[in-house]
């Protein structure tokens, strides 16, 4: 298991992840980063702990709007039931077919976009707990 240090608000922490994963634990560390001191700018510094906290309810928020909204793209593409198509319809072009590939391929990014929430929050939870006690 590797072992990346990170800076989250000027604070520095090292987290473990999976070898090979190090570079993406960065990215998304800069991206925490950011939203914290976005956070802190706004509101203060009010305590990692709060600042980890909002920021962690802000990104929730932000990728359920995400998951809805493709949830919504896929709901727009009716499912292919080539049973209630009517016999005299014309060919489709493959335009149905990519549809339908379009939905699903926005399904695995949600599932993609959920899990890596998932991950997050429990990191975020984690430092957050360490911070209390600290």
């Amino acid at each position: 298991m590797a072992q990346v240090s990170i800076s989250i608000n000027g604070r520095p922490y090292t987290v473990a992840c999976e070898d090979g994963q190090e570079p993406r634990l960065r990215e998304l560390a800069a991206a925490l980063d950011e939203e914290v001191s976005g956070l802190a700018t706004a509101i203060g510094q009010v305590g990692d702990t709060r600042l980890l906290v909002i920021a962690g309810l802000s990104l929730v928020d932000r990728m359920a709007d995400l998951a809805a909204e493709l949830d919504g793209q896929s709901a727009s593409v009716p499912a292919a039931n080539p049973a209630a198509a009517p016999a005299a319809a014309p060919a489709d072009d493959g335009r149905e077919e990519a549809a339908e590939a379009r939905a699903e391929a926005a399904e695995r990014r949600v599932a993609e976009l959920e899990a890596q929430l998932a991950a997050a929050t429990d990191r975020i939870s984690s430092i957050a707990a360490s911070l209390e006690d600290a």
